[in-house]
């Protein structure tokens, strides 16, 4: 069980630390390093405290494996229509987000270093294919084929981070904001950016039930990407001026774009090969866990068996959509991220929140510590009520945007 709780967390860790690992730098590049740093930690809190309430909220409705099901049970067919909306608009954008962020990596690098040109879609169906076959296998292959991945990204993230660190310079970490309200037009896609919760349903079951193992897990898995993350934008950050970061913001493939900048910086080899496999692995991980949680909201919605058969069906409803998006929209890898911060606030607080609370009416006997704390449900609440206003006002033009 120890060692389910480790591989528990670092799914939850991998999940988090995928699009993030890039959009980080490129977001901070235009708010200035000290108020990212702010917008980190509030962002982990609120992260962390709506990844606990998601689990004991799914452990209150045996039976279930996801927020779909959980909301049935309590909020009847309204909360179970809003979170159907929700739990497939936020992993389907965000796995698209991969696919395209993935594809353009590969074929950026692949162009760069060996001038070989491929066709974008041929480089999103293969990214689409290989992760499908993973999930298709079992949750424990994801299990452990993150935890592999995972070690591999903190080896390769050491190495980057001394490679770079000695290198970094103050002043460009003093930099200020490019404009006034940018660091508001940011919230959304930090927020993305600890964007989990979707996974503790499944992380749930995988650890049977068991506060004792899935609230470290939680804890333990959201912790780490504030880590890396603060680690990350220092050493990109720090090497990097503001000019040539928001440039790469703007253009295309800015997945291929940050590594390329890195690697000529640098003029290394050892921070070429560490910078192309850790954005590799970031995505990676993060597909992983992403996918697994549609992939298991899907079979539970669809009734699909756990055979090999069931499953391939399954994958084909998970991957499809999201492969299509990548497929026409090339170019939305940071936009998509702002947006699923909308479905992710109803995913991850809205609806966990009315749950807790009739959770509270029908019974408060042997209510749990997370779930008995109506202000901190009220203060989480009202965070994801700014977080929707400032993308919305980000949509209207009202406030600029990220990317």
């Amino acid at each position: 069980m120890q060692n389910r709780l480790i591989g528990s967390a670092l799914i939850i860790a991998g999940t988090s630390l995928g699009a993030g690992m890039i959009a980080m730098p490129l977001a901070t590049a235009v708010i200035g390093f000290w108020p990212a740093l702010v917008l980190m930690v509030f962002n982990w809190a609120l992260a962390t405290y709506s990844g606990l309430l998601v689990a004991e909220v799914c452990r209150a409705c045996p039976g279930t494996t996801s927020l779909y099901g959980a909301a049935g049970q309590l909020l009847g067919r309204p909360g179970q229509f809003i979170a159907s909306l929700a739990t497939l608009f936020l992993p389907y954008a965000l796995c698209a987000a991969y696919i395209t962020g993935a594809a353009g990596h590969l074929n950026g690098s692949l162009a760069h270093w060996f001038s070989i040109a491929l066709p974008q879609g041929f480089s999103a169906i293969c990214v689409t294919a290989l992760f499908a076959g993973v999930i298709v296998i079992s949750t424990s292959s994801v299990d452990l084929v993150t935890r592999g991945l995972f070690m591999l990204k903190v080896m390769m993230l050491v190495m980057l981070i001394g490679l770079l660190l000695p290198k970094v310079e103050p002043a460009y970490l003093n930099t200020m904001p490019v404009s006034e309200g940018v660091m508001w037009a940011a919230l959304p896609l930090f927020f993305t950016s600890f964007g989990f919760q979707a996974t503790v349903p499944s992380i749930v079951r995988y650890l049977d039930d068991k506060p004792a193992q899935i609230r470290p897990a939680v804890i333990i898995g959201s912790t780490l990407p504030l880590i890396i993350y603060l680690l990350w934008v220092i050493g990109t950050n720090g090497v990097l001026p503001q000019g040539s970061l928001v440039a790469i913001q703007n253009g295309q493939d800015p997945v291929s774009a940050l590594v390329i900048g890195l690697t000529q910086f640098g003029g290394s080899v050892w921070i070429s090969t560490a910078i192309n496999l850790f954005a590799i692995l970031a995505l990676a991980t993060s597909f992983l866990g992403v996918a697994l949680g549609l992939f298991d909201y899907l079979s539970e919605v669809f009734r699909r068996a756990g055979s090999f058969s069931g499953r391939l069906q399954t994958a084909l409803i998970t991957f499809i959509p999201p492969l299509l998006v990548a497929l026409y929209f090339p170019d939305s890898f940071i936009t998509v991220l702002g947006f699923a911060a909308i479905a992710l606030v109803v995913l991850a607080i809205g609806l966990p929140t009315c749950m807790a609370l009739t959770l509270r009416k029908v019974s408060k006997e042997g209510a749990s510590p997370i779930m008995d704390q109506p202000i901190l449900q009220i203060l989480a609440a009202t965070a994801g009520l700014m977080i929707i206003l400032i993308q919305l006002a980000i949509a209207a033009k009202i406030l600029p945007a990220i990317g």
